[in-house]
């Protein structure tokens, strides 16, 4: 017997909470206070609903599918703009609008391609140093932002480009941080 076209499926708990984790992800850096964020989220959720549900409670199955696809692609949208920002921080000709932190991926990129040039810790930092210090950088220790990361990163990886014999797999630094 099929359901009938008619009967409205509440809310599941897992879209509840796919819902809870998406809003948290895109609005955590806000610092909401707990009613705030509350009211925020509901004013949302009326604008995605076109005024139908008031709540995230009130929300329905098909109603929640939609609320899911546009906070979704919101967060895609905010990651995108920062993952471009990490990309391009410290690279000629794209200005440094936030500073972003150095993160795990770049870090495991920089290594990567370290130890392709068999370059150990004192290695690399005797290379940063000797190439980098007028951009104040001395060694590792100084690489906090993608910027620093990302110039270090870029010279190692011109190296490895010019020698065919120690070149790494591509898949290893396709992502250049």
């Amino acid at each position: 017997m099929r359901p009938s076209p008619t009967l409205v499926r509440p809310l599941r708990r897992d879209q509840l909470r796919r819902i809870h984790g998406l809003w948290h992800r895109w609005t955590g850096k806000l610092e909401l206070s707990r009613e705030a964020d509350r009211e925020l989220r509901h004013y949302y959720i009326q604008c995605f609903t076109r005024g139908n549900v008031l709540e995230t409670l009130g929300l329905t199955e098909a109603d929640a599918v939609v609320v899911i696809d546009w906070l979704a692609k919101l967060v895609r949208r905010a990651n995108s703009r920062l993952n471009q920002a990490a990309g391009t921080a410290g690279r000629h000709g794209y200005p440094e609008r936030t500073r972003l932190p150095a993160d795990a991926s770049a870090r495991r990129a920089l290594w990567a391609c370290a130890s392709a040039l068999g370059m150990d810790r004192a290695r690399l930092d005797q290379f940063i140093r000797k190439r980098y210090a007028g951009v104040g950088l001395q060694g590792l220790d100084d690489l906090r932002t993608m910027a620093d990361l990302n110039r270090v990163l870029w010279g190692l990886k011109a190296i490895l480009r010019r020698k065919p014999e120690k070149r790494l797999d591509h898949q290893t630094f396709k992502w250049a941080a």
